[in-house]
């Protein structure tokens, strides 16, 4: 039987948020992967599936207002309970 073959790596430099690093390093060890190991795993699943691992979804002008107002502190809307929500979303 012969043995497989070993694949080439490459090294590379990546800019990364500190914080999501750290958080993903941790997350990673207690699977006992290194953060290599994980992005990796992201690139061999976006190169098997042929598209991202995750939905991503460019959101419209009026979900970009409504996000803005949020961030703002603007009372949108509350409601009691989800009908009403609805109700006034479809009014």
């Amino acid at each position: 039987m012969k043995a497989p073959i070993k694949e080439q790596r490459i090294s590379t430099s990546i800019k990364l948020n500190k914080k999501n690093r750290d958080y993903a390093k941790a997350f990673f060890k207690e699977y006992n992967l290194t953060l290599s190991d994980g992005i990796n795993i992201f690139l061999a699943k976006v190169v098997m599936d042929k598209k991202l691992p995750f939905e991503m979804e460019i959101p419209n002008k009026d979900l970009n207002k409504s996000i803005g107002q949020a961030k703002n502190g603007e009372l949108i809307y509350c409601g009691d309970n989800l009908t009403d929500v609805m109700r006034e979303l479809n009014s």
